[in-house]
C-alpha cells in the first residue's frame, strides 16, 4: 500500500491524516493529529495575521511535514482555508512556511472547500438529498445535495473562533453579549433562502464543533457507542447545551463531559451558528460526519479519474475495504453469503423480513471471519470487535450494532445486546437471533471451506424446518456439524431444525 498524508490549516485547528491505499481498493487509516494553533486570532477586521498565530501554525505544520517523512508517506497534499485566504498579509505567512518546510500548500477557495467537504460527507454518509455543513473557526461553507450530486453552495464569514472574537466579551457570556451572538447568526444567514428541510431532505453537519457536541450529548445521555460519526444530533439537544454552556465561565466549561478544554471558549459560539442555520431551514435534527475536507481530498485522489470522486455504493465497498484489510477468504465468504441468503429467502414467510435485514445478512457473511486475522480461537469476538471500530461508511449506529452481533454470533453463543438498548429498536433481539441463526447454519455447512455444498432446500412446517442439502462431493461432515450447532435456529425459530443430505 502507498501512504498519503493530508493536511488541513484552518483557522482554529491544524489537522493531519494518514491514509494507507491501494488506488481504487482499499484503504486504510494509519494515523491522525491535530494541534489548535488559532491561526485567525486577533485578525479582526484588519484582515492582518499575527505574528504568534503564524509561529504557531508554521510549527504545526513543520511537526507534521517531519511526522509525514518519518513514517514513510511518499505524498503530502497541504491545503489552507479561510484564514490564509482572507489575509491581508499572505506575504509573512509563506516566508514563514518556506523558512521552515518544503510543503506546497495550497490555498483553496471558499467554493472548493465547499466541495472537498461535501466528497468527504456523501462517500460517509448515505446522504442523498438535503443538505452539508462545515463549521469551522473562520467560515461556515453550506451545500445543497440532490441525488448525490452538489447543486450549489454558499460560504459565510460564520467561524467559530471569529464569532467569538467578535461577540463574546464577557465570562460567563451576558445576555447582551448573547444576543449580539445570535443576530451576528441571523445576519450571517440571512441571504440563505435555499435551505430548507422536508420532503426527506437530511442536513449533515461536519467539523470540529458538530463533533464537540455530540460527544457531550452522548455523554449526557450515557450513549453506548464511542462513535460520532453517524450520530443523529436534535436540535432540542443543541438549545440545552447553548444555555448549559452560556450560564458558566469558560473554566468552568472544561468540566463539562465530552467538551475538550481546547474548545471550551469557542463552543458556545459554535453551538448558536449550528442552531440558528437548523433554525432557519426548519430541521430538529442533523447527522454528524466525522469526514471532511481531508477526507474529500482523499477520495479525489483514491477514486481518480472518477468525476465526481463518489463511492457508488459506500455501505458495499466498506464491508469490502474491511473484508480485504483482514484477508478474507472471498471463495468461503461467497459461499457462506450464498446459503445464508438462500435460506433466508426460502424462510421469507415465516420470518416476514425484508431488503434491509437481507443486505445486513450477506455483508456479515463478507465478514463473519475477519477475526482470524488476531487469532482463530475466539475470532468471532476478534470480528465483533473489527466491525465496532471500522470506518462502516454509509451505516447507521443501529445497523453497526446488528453486524457486529452478526459475526460475533457467527460461531457460537449470543451477543449480550442489553447495553445498547438505547440505539436498537425492541424487536432487535429476535431479529438479531434469526440472522444469526442463519448465518451460523451457512458457517457450517461450509465447515471445510470447500464450497462441498452447492445448494440447500427448505421444507418448514408449523413443527418443523426440514434442510435438504445438495452437494458436489462428500457433505458428511458439514451436515454432522450444522445439526450440532442448529439449537440456535430451532430456538429463533421455534422449531425442531433437522438437516440431511439429499436424495
Amino acid at each position: 500500500m502507498q501512504k498519503i498524508g493530508i493536511i488541513d490549516l484552518g483557522s482554529n485547528t491544524t489537522r493531519l491524516i494518514v491514509m494507507a491505499y491501494e488506488l481504487g481498493h482499499s484503504f486504510r487509516l494509519m494515523d491522525e493529529v491535530s494541534e489548535t494553533v488559532r491561526l485567525a486570532e486577533g485578525v479582526g477586521s484588519s484582515g492582518t495575521l499575527r505574528a504568534a498565530p503564524i509561529h504557531r501554525a508554521v510549527e504545526a505544520l513543520s511537526m507534521f511535514e517531519r511526522f509525514c517523512h518519518n513514517t514513510g508517506v511518499t505524498q503530502i497534499i497541504a491545503v489552507g482555508t479561510s484564514a490564509i485566504r482572507e489575509a491581508q498579509n499572505q506575504d509573512v505567512f509563506w516566508n514563514a512556511l518556506h523558512q521552515q518546510t518544503g510543503l506546497d500548500l495550497q490555498i483553496i477557495s471558499a467554493e472548493e472547500e465547499a466541495h472537498f467537504g461535501y466528497l468527504g460527507t456523501v462517500n460517509a454518509l448515505t446522504i442523498s438529498d438535503g443538505f452539508v455543513f462545515d463549521t469551522g473557526g473562520g467560515s461556515t461553507q453550506v451545500s445543497a445535495v440532490r441525488n448525490h450530486r452538489r447543486l450549489r453552495s454558499f460560504s459565510a464569514q460564520a467561524g467559530v473562533l471569529r464569532f467569538t472574537e467578535r461577540f463574546v466579551k464577557s465570562d460567563p457570556i451576558s445576555k447582551n453579549d448573547m444576543r449580539r451572538l445570535r443576530e451576528g447568526a441571523q445576519q450571517a444567514f440571512a441571504e440563505l433562502d435555499w435551505v430548507r428541510g422536508g420532503d426527506g431532505l437530511q442536513l449533515a453537519g461536519m467539523g470540529g464543533t458538530v463533533r464537540t457536541l455530540a460527544r457531550m450529548d452522548q455523554k449526557q445521555r450515557g450513549y453506548p457507542l464511542d462513535r460520532v460519526h453517524g450520530y443523529v444530533l436534535a436540535r432540542e439537544s443543541i438549545s440545552r447545551m447553548i444555555e448549559e454552556m452560556a450560564g458558566r465561565t469558560r473554566r468552568e466549561r472544561e468540566s463539562i463531559p465530552g467538551l475538550k478544554s481546547d474548545r471550551a471558549d469557542v463552543s458556545l459560539a459554535g453551538a448558536v451558528i449550528i442552531d440558528q442555520l437548523m433554525e432557519q431551514g426548519g430541521f430538529s435534527e442533523l447527522t454528524v460526519s466525522g469526514q471532511g475536507v481531508r477526507e474529500g481530498i482523499f477520495y479525489k485522489h483514491f477514486l481518480q479519474p472518477a468525476d465526481p470522486p463518489i463511492l457508488e455504493n459506500q455501505r458495499e465497498f466498506s464491508i469490502l475495504n474491511l473484508a480485504r484489510l483482514h484477508g478474507y477468504e472471498p471463495a468461503h465468504c461467497a459461499k457462506v453469503a450464498e446459503l445464508s441468503l438462500s435460506l433466508y429467502d426460502q424462510l421469507a414467510p415465516i420470518h416476514l423480513y425484508g431488503a434491509w435485514e437481507r443486505e445486513l445478512l450477506g455483508y456479515a457473511a463478507l465478514i463473519h471471519d475477519i477475526g482470524v486475522q488476531v487469532g482463530y480461537y475466539d475470532h468471532h469476538k476478534h470480528s465483533a470487535y473489527l466491525v465496532f471500530n471500522a470506518a462502516m461508511l454509509g451505516f447507521s449506529h443501529r445497523e453497526i450494532i446488528i453486524l457486529a452481533c452478526l459475526v460475533r454470533n457467527h460461531r457460537k453463543g449470543m451477543a449480550d445486546t442489553a447495553e445498547y438498548a438505547q440505539i436498537l429498536q425492541p424487536d432487535d433481539e429476535q431479529r438479531i437471533a434469526r440472522l444469526s441463526a442463519l448465518l451460523r447454519l451457512a458457517e457450517y455447512l461450509e465447515r471445510s471451506k470447500s464450497q462441498v455444498v452447492r445448494a440447500v432446500q427448505v421444507h418448514a412446517t408449523e413443527d418443523a424446518i426440514r434442510i435438504l442439502v445438495y452437494a458436489d462431493g462428500d457433505p458428511t461432515v458439514e451436515i454432522w456439524d450444522a445439526n450440532r450447532r442448529a439449537g440456535l435456529m430451532k430456538k429463533a425459530f421455534g422449531r425442531a431444525i433437522e438437516i440431511i443430505a439429499a436424495p
